[in-house]
């Protein structure tokens, strides 16, 4: 098999194809806004944006918004060609970063992290 994308179950649909498509820069390939979906390019596999409910609605499970913060349990790792050069892009657009580019000599990289609207983990990292 083949991974096609990752879907990402947001709360606030708008805010998170925002910052994807006008914050990241994703080029946006599908949007519908009725049904509160939206598909992203990133090159091989696509990142899905949709809310919690319509996902709830699709599996016929009752939605209940989450009140609690969930921890991290997965990391959307992009690749950048000058990590410091697109964490001060970033920071201009109003990006708060969790942690600053840092190598990380035991990854053979270099890495900042930041978080969606929805608190998702965002990873940015350079090879070394």
């Amino acid at each position: 098999m083949k991974l096609y994308g990752i879907r990402l179950l947001v709360s606030d649909f708008k805010q998170s194809v925002a910052f994807y498509r006008d914050i990241l820069e994703i080029p946006l390939e599908w949007y519908v806004e009725e049904a509160e979906y939206a598909n992203f390019n990133t090159g091989e596999a696509k990142i899905e944006i949709m809310t919690r409910k319509t996902m709830a609605d699709a599996l016929g499970e009752a939605y209940e918004r989450a009140t609690a913060k969930i921890p991290t349990s997965v990391v959307l790792d992009f690749g950048a060609e000058d990590i410091d050069a697109r964490y001060e892009y970033l920071r201009q657009k109003g990006v708060s970063f969790l942690k600053e580019p840092h190598n990380r000599e035991d990854w053979g990289a270099r890495v900042a992290h930041l978080r969606d609207p929805d608190g998702n983990t965002i990873e940015l990292y350079q090879l070394l």
